[in-house]
């Protein structure tokens, strides 16, 4: 859903406020290496230019070559309605830098598997809900040790038109 609303200074306080409380006790959960999540200030800016709902954590761990890596996103709807057809898609590239919705997606390390998540009709969530999606990626045996960026996209999926890109997440793997 395309955020043409104008949300009101208490809405997003109220929003930062349960978003914090998620990020703070999954951030206390995640057993995994590496943990990000959106501060306050980028929050007020993610509620004044992205769609909704939001990517709003990430966590996820290093590995060896042809190891895995699971990889947890956490996204939150705002919107007062339920927004459903939901997909979170991941790979390897350095897309993130792309302001370009199409370039970003196109911007693919080839060497390493694309997966999209969940299964059909994709994900719903409530008015003022949160999720996590978890992933496991498999590293390639062949790659070079070094740090990879790992993408994320949030979409919003028509099965009989075109979806809408939501917002985007990067994760900086260290293969070793």
């Amino acid at each position: 859903m395309k955020n043409s609303r104008k949300w009101s200074s208490a809405e997003v306080a109220t929003h930062i406020k349960k978003i914090q409380g998620i990020v703070k006790k999954e951030k206390s959960a995640s057993k995994l290496e590496h943990f990000s999540a959106v501060s306050e200030d980028e929050l007020e800016q993610k509620f004044m230019r992205v769609n909704s709902p939001m990517i709003v954590f990430q966590s996820w761990n290093s590995t060896t070559q042809g190891g895995i890596v699971t990889y947890n996103v956490g996204i939150y709807n705002p919107d007062p309605t339920s927004v459903g057809s939901l997909y979170l898609q991941i790979w390897v590239g350095s897309g993130n830098v792309v302001g370009n919705i199409g370039s970003f997606l196109a911007n693919v390390d080839t060497r390493f598997p694309r997966l999209t998540e969940p299964n059909f009709a994709g994900l719903t969530l409530a008015p003022g809900a949160s999720t996590t999606v978890t992933f496991n990626l498999n590293i390639p045996v062949s790659v070079e040790e070094t740090k990879y960026l790992g993408n994320c996209c949030l979409m919003q999926v028509r099965y009989h038109d075109v979806g809408t890109y939501l917002d985007r997440g990067c994760f900086p793997i260290q293969v070793s």
